[in-house]
Order: structure tokens, then C-alpha cells, then sequence
């Protein structure tokens, strides 16, 4: 599903999901790791190449730093039961913050910043970002492209809390959005009337339930996610737009051997109410553009095995299939949704276990290539 939120940082949560360091799995360390030295701080200078279908190609630059680690705030682990507790329990991700800019060939540009932290011995987990961006894209009625430009700025939060000692998280997020849309039409002598054009702010919050057991965010080989989350966006807490969207998700990861894993993914959306065009669900493809297709409900399903190749390098083939629900003709298409691809990877920062590499998938219409931070999903 899109929202107001995802259309502004389209280029921007790519790269901040850098900032959403791994969670390296915990060894069977012994107590006294709990007072080993700090970890120093790591700065990852990160050039981007913009390859999105849906925004043209362009470049950009990212600078993330991953926070030192005092390992005096780790976990403590002074009786048997909190070593059991502390070995099944993922690695919490470090502190780290990540700007960005880019710009692509179709004059989309994005400016931002973001932070991720967890605290109170990873009971919280937080992820905050703001973003100035503008984006021209399409958005697709009976498989007829509508251009559009959508430029404006965002905030943005998420608040998890651990429940109790499991792997399981509730979540509280929020989002602000102030933007003008303005299409890109011709007709004629009235080409320059802005017949279709608005400025809107978008608000909303989302509560959410996940359960994660993935002993890495950025390469995982083994466990599973699944999150449910409903958002509300209403105009009787700010917004000029009353619409729901409800969300779910399943990933999960198996290490078949030491050098082969399978992942597997699941995810639907559903709307209701009257939610602006780019806050309608859509399907979520390497191959096919954001915002192709589109409908009250859209879901994909995709598979992915990954072979390590050397030390720090790794590759991958992947395959998925969408669907889309939409009530009316005007929506419907006659398209198959499949895509297949292949993809590799380099572990640029060892310590972080933070992977970057290239993904290049064939969709319905064209093929299109993908840079990447960690896993696609």
C-alpha cells in the first residue's frame, strides 16, 4: 500500500533503511562481554544510483554513521534464566543516523534525514525521518498513464515496544504530510489551467503488531516477520483526508546449508474510505513500477534463494507473482503481474553485516535494475 508518506520518501526510506542496522544474532557469550570495551562509531559514505522505473534514473549520496556501541548499557545477563532469555533474543540494532540527497533524469529530487535508536535494554525501538522531496511519476487508469508531480515535506515516527522478554513488538506510528499535487496534462489552450491541481496535508497513525524472530534485518538466514498494521488518516486530527489502510505481511527465511538460503514473502493491503489516488494499495514488484498497479486491495507473493559466493560476496534468483482487486473497470487490468529476476550483493561494513548490491528484474512491460541496501524485502 501507498501512502502520502511513501510517495514523499520513495527515494529517502531506501536509503534509510540503512539506518535500521542489523540484529545480528546473539552469540553464547559468556557475562563478562557485558563490560568489554566501547565499540567505536563507523561512518558509511554511500553513492547512490537511482533506478526506480517509477522516478527515472538518476544520483545521490547518502552518508550513514552507525553510533558506538557501550557495551555497559548491553544486556545484562547475571542469572541462568537471563542467559536463556538473552541468547534467544536478536542483537538490538545500534544507534545510527543517515542523510541523503538525490536527483534522477526526470526531475525528481529528495533531501533528508533519519535516526534509529533502541533503548531501555532494547525494551523500545525507535525510527524517526523527515524529507523534502519532489516526485513525478504516473499513476495508471486502465492501463493509460495520468503524469503527475507531487512535491512537498514529511515527518515521520515509529515507536515499537517489546512485549515482555518474546520477539514480539507493538507499534505506534505517525506521519505528517504537507504537499501540492499538480498533473501534467494537455489539453490545448487550456493545458495551463491547473483543472486537476491541489495542495493537501496528509496525517495519520498507524498501530501495529509484529512478531520477528529474523536473526539479521538487512540479510537474514533464518526466522520469520509478520506484521499487522492499520492505519487511520482523518481530517479530525489535522488531515483534509479520511481514509483507512490495513496491511499485512509475512517474510520468512531458511538456511538450507551453509551457503544456500530460501526466503519467502507474503504481503496484502486494503483500503477503505476515500483515499487520495497515491494512497491507493498496490503491487510491490522488483520489475514494476510503484503506483502501476493499483486497487482497493493488492497483494504480491515472491520467492528469493541466495547463494554465498565468497566471503563478502553473495548472490541470488528471485521470481513473484501480484494480484489486484479493484471494484471498478476504470482500474482493471488485463496484465499478467509476474516478474523474475536475479540479484548480488557485497558486504560492505563486516561489523554492521550491512550488504549492498544490485538487483535486475523483468516485470510485465520492461526490465529494471535495483540498487540495494541488504535484502529487498
Amino acid at each position: 500500500m501507498i501512502r502520502s508518506r511513501h510517495v514523499l520518501l520513495l527515494l529517502g526510506l531506501f536509503v534509510l533503511a540503512a539506518v535500521e542496522s542489523p540484529n545480528a544474532a546473539e552469540d553464547d557469550a559468556a557475562p563478562s562481554d557485558a563490560v568489554s570495551a566501547d565499540e567505536a562509531g563507523k561512518f558509511l559514505p554511500l553513492p547512490l544510483f537511482i533506478t526506480e522505473p517509477a522516478i527515472g534514473e538518476g544520483l545521490g549520496a547518502a552518508l550513514i554513521y552507525f553510533h558506538g556501541e557501550d557495551r555497559k548499557e548491553g544486556l545484562k545477563v547475571s542469572t541462568a534464566r537471563e542467559v536463556s532469555r538473552t541468547t534467544r533474543r536478536s542483537k538490538p540494532p545500534p544507534t545510527a543516523t543517515g542523510i541523503f540527497g538525490a536527483y534522477t533524469n526526470n526531475d525528481t529530487a529528495a533531501l533528508g534525514i533519519g535516526h534509529s535508536n533502541s533503548f531501555m535494554q532494547d525494551r523500545y525501538r525507535l525510527l524517526a525521518a523527515t524529507a523534502d522531496a519532489r516526485i513525478n511519476s504516473s499513476f495508471f487508469i486502465a492501463d493509460s498513464a495520468f503524469d503527475f508531480t507531487l512535491d512537498g515535506n514529511l515527518l515521520y515516527a515509529n515507536l515499537k515496544r517489546r512485549l515482555g522478554d518474546s520477539s514480539g513488538f507493538v507499534g505506534f506510528t505517525s506521519s505528517y504530510a504537507d504537499a501540492g499535487v499538480n498533473f501534467k496534462t494537455d489539453l490545448g489552450a487550456f493545458k495551463d489551467v491547473p483543472l486537476l491541481d491541489f495542495d493537501f496535508i496528509d496525517v495519520g497513525f498507524a498501530l501495529s503488531l509484529i512478531y520477528d524472530t529474523r536473526d539479521n534485518t538487512l540479510a537474514p538466514a533464518r526466522g520469520y516477520i509478520v506484521d499487522l498494521t492499520n492505519w487511520h488518516h482523518d481530517e479530525a486530527i489535522g488531515g483534509d483526508f479520511n481514509y483507512r489502510n490495513l496491511t499485512f505481511k509475512a517474510n520468512s527465511y531458511y538456511e538450507l546449508d551453509s551457503k544456500h538460503v530460501l526466503g519467502l514473502r507474503f504481503d496484502v493491503a486494503a483500503s477503505d474510505g476515500n483515499p487520495p489516488f497515491f494512497a491507493e494499495p498496490y503491487v510491490k514488484l522488483r520489475g514494476i513500477p510503484a503506483l502501476r498497479y493499483q486497487g482497493e486491495t493488492a497483494g504480491a507473493a515472491e520467492i528469493e534463494i541466495r547463494r554465498r559466493i565468497y566471503d563478502r560476496w553473495s548472490a541470488s534468483l528471485f521470481g513473484g507473482v501480484g494480484s489486484v482487486d479493484a471494484s471498478t473497470k476504470e482500474n482493471e487490468t488485463k496484465d499478467d503481474i509476474r516478474t523474475v529476476g536475479f540479484g548480488v550483493r557485497y558486504l560492505a561494513v563486516k561489523e554492521q553485516d550491512a550488504w549492498i548490491g544490485i538487483d535486475i528484474a523483468r516485470g510485465p512491460e520492461d526490465i529494471a535494475g535495483y540498487i540495494q541496501m541488504g535484502n529487498a524485502w
